[in-house]
């Protein structure tokens, strides 16, 4: 399953022209429902509007490109509600009785449906390179604030 960083710079293409619409910049995720819901897209000037295209106008969802069926399905608006993936890093990852874990290095995300089945960790840099990044599973109860992810239980990958 690919992480966010593997996801962030593929590009976005109309199927109707075969042209690249955008390349994919940001990733916005419902900490609720579990799934990616949109893509933001790189690309103009700092006077534009942002570029975004929901998950659900994808045809095709990677590994190596997103498609739609046209321009049309890119939008102007940033949806409501939904965590970007780069407020996302660097997060700490704290267990139900406050004891930090590591800190959210990435999602891990299950292509095509768009579900973060997992959250990489870092555990210190001498840890990462020694033992590599623990993969934590989004399982159980989840609780999403502006500096920690709280995790009621989970079991390592």
């Amino acid at each position: 399953m690919p992480k966010g960083r593997e996801l962030v710079g593929l590009p976005v293409i109309s199927q109707d022209r075969g042209e690249e619409l955008g390349r994919v910049q940001d990733l916005l995720y419902d900490e609720k429902s579990g799934l990616l819901k949109a893509l933001v897209l790189a690309g103009g000037n700092w006077l534009r509007q942002p570029r975004v295209v929901s998950f659900e106008e994808l045809q095709a969802r990677g590994p190596k490109t997103f498609t739609v069926a046209g321009a049309e399905a890119v939008g102007h608006e940033l949806p409501a509600g939904f965590r970007r993936w780069q407020e996302i890093k660097g997060l700490r990852l704290l267990s139900r009785d406050g004891q930090e874990v590591g800190l959210v290095e990435d999602l891990v995300v299950d292509l095509p449906s768009g579900q973060v089945k997992a959250l990489e960790i870092s555990t210190g840099l001498v840890n990462d390179l020694l033992e590599g990044r623990q993969e934590i599973p989004l399982t159980g109860e989840v609780e999403w604030s502006t500096d920690a992810v709280i995790m009621r239980e989970w079991v390592k990958c």
